[in-house]
């Protein structure tokens, strides 16, 4: 059986590395023990609620009459107690007459032959949710294939043990990754995502000047988003309890002022889960990251400057100036910032209106706005 032990493990780790259901591994086995019935699961073992299930050697309706049968399955509860390091054999807690006593037998069992016996181990386990690969066998299942049985799976055992360890750990490091800077960026507005409570785990750059700037909003020394007026606080606090609680959008919000029109903001969940294996999902929750949006309708969106460069065909100096106008600035205080005279900026105007073809000053900044828009940064 040393080449079924190869393969299995060669397939486990294949799986892994592709985010692939880790219980497809168990084939190799379950093609050599074809008189078996075997079932790669995550359960929580209270309620028996089956999170995610890989059958072999069955009928494809065997995954929904397990669900059916419930709690007249007398297996999972033993996995409470099992050690890790060693295989549950249910005889040693529940005779096979018992079990062929139980619904779940009339229910799942019956129609495939005596199976009164299960050979089981764990894999994981994090409080109730449990992963484990369980062998069911019938009744006259013995002599030789049951040692050879035994030995097949005390011998992958350690090896899905510690698999499934690399595949969590993998999944938890992915869940917020700096991949999350890269179409932060991309979006024309202040946002930013919380992980925790009120935690800002990545913000984009729009949101590090409206922090910076903003006269109510920032962000504390413990790196959470507060608010130096009491309902705006409030407010954006109670949108991300609820968005949390209800795993629904919420927005957008208006911050009232005394000036309008006054900025509004939206929260909405990240399923970072969406792309979790289905396998690993039950381990891996926790509080769902919020995406967060705080919007001005006075701000105008800012495009790249090697955008502005690449489809203006301006230099980086003329992009710059173009970028200040874009953002309201005058024509004065624009020469200002980049300590040019007030005749050099007005030239590089007119030299930027004749490249793009257009009549008047607020023309060209609508342009550079729509652009802004419409390509991301």
């Amino acid at each position: 059986m040393q080449g079924v032990h190869d393969e299995m493990v060669r397939k486990l780790y294949a799986n892994i590395a592709l985010g692939e259901d880790i219980g497809q591994a168990f084939a190799p086995m379950a093609s050599s023990f074809r008189e078996t019935l075997l079932c790669y699961k995550i359960v929580s073992l209270n309620s028996l609620q089956y999170h995610h299930m890989a059958l072999h050697n069955t009928e494809e309706d065997m995954a929904a009459k397990i669900v059916a049968a419930g709690q007249s399955n007398p297996l999972p509860r033993f996995a409470k107690f099992a050690p890790m390091n060693g295989l549950i054999h249910t005889e040693d807690f529940i005779s096979p007459d018992e079990i062929r006593d139980t619904d779940f037998f009339d229910l799942v069992f019956s129609d495939y032959g005596t199976f009164d016996r299960v050979r089981a181990f764990l894999i994981h386990r994090n409080g109730m949710d449990t992963a484990m690969v369980s062998v069911a066998v019938q009744s006259d299942f013995d002599g030789s294939d049951a040692v050879q049985l035994d030995k097949t799976l005390d011998t992958v055992r350690p090896h899905f043990q510690s698999a499934f360890s690399v595949a969590l750990h993998l999944e938890q490091r992915r869940g917020l990754t700096d991949a999350y800077t890269f179409w932060l960026d991309r979006i024309p507005s202040a946002a930013f995502i919380l992980d925790q409570g009120m935690h800002v785990a990545f913000a984009n750059k729009q949101a590090e000047v409206f922090f910076g700037s903003n006269e109510s909003f920032f962000i504390d020394r413990r790196g959470e988003v507060s608010s130096r007026h009491n309902g705006h606080r409030k407010l954006f606090e109670d949108a991300v309890t609820k968005c949390r609680v209800t795993s629904k959008p919420l927005g957008p919000l208006v911050l009232e002022g005394e000036a309008a029109p006054n900025p509004f903001f939206v929260v909405m969940p990240i399923d970072v889960l969406a792309e979790t294996p289905a396998y690993l999902a039950p381990f891996v929750r926790g509080l769902q990251p919020l995406l967060c949006m705080i919007m001005d309708p006075g701000d105008r969106p800012l495009a790249e400057l090697e955008n502005l460069q690449h489809y203006f065909g301006i230099s980086k100096r003329e992009a710059e100036l173009l970028q200040h106008l874009v953002q309201g600035a005058s024509m004065g205080e624009t020469s200002h910032a980049l300590d040019i005279s007030y005749n050099t900026a007005r030239n590089h105007m007119a030299r930027i209106a004749d490249k793009v073809s257009v009549n008047s000053q607020s023309e060209l900044v609508r342009l550079a706005s729509d652009l802004a828009a419409r390509v991301p940064r």
